[in-house]
């Protein structure tokens, strides 16, 4: 079975890593950084390789294409716009009475508003970032 991951890449951001070391965004112990996975796509396409080369392809972006790997080198609001583009017309993260639950919880929608709060609050917008994109 096939198996598709989408990150954000942040060797740039020195004081972001200094952050994470340091441990700001954990509770006891245990990482939480949203930029490390992003949650699963809407819709019925779930290969993030291809979602990131036609978000690409459709902004005049340069992606760097290794077969299973995919790597846009982007800036800040650049990452914004991507997670717009991915997520900002499915019901599922944006409409209350759509979301999916889990014992009470909106888990993909609270996972979108880590996210993107993470990257409003966390993200310099003069340094590069990658988002990367994989299968295997």
């Amino acid at each position: 079975m096939t198996a598709y991951n989408c990150w954000i890449a942040y060797e740039s951001d020195r004081g972001l890593q200094s952050r994470i070391t340091q441990g700001h965004f954990g509770d006891e112990g245990e990482f939480y950084i949203p930029i490390s996975g992003l949650p699963v796509p809407p819709g019925n396409n779930p290969a993030w390789p291809w979602i990131l080369r036609q978000w690409c392809k459709n902004n005049e972006i340069k992606f760097v294409d290794e077969g299973l790997i995919v790597t846009a080198k982007v800036k800040k609001h650049q990452i914004e716009d991507f997670i717009q583009c991915v997520y900002a017309r499915d019901p599922f993260y944006f409409e209350p009475a759509k979301m999916l639950t889990w014992k009470g919880r909106a888990y993909l929608a609270n996972r979108l508003t880590d996210l993107r709060a993470f990257v409003a609050q966390e993200l310099n917008p003069r340094l590069w970032y990658e988002i990367k994109a994989d299968e295997f």
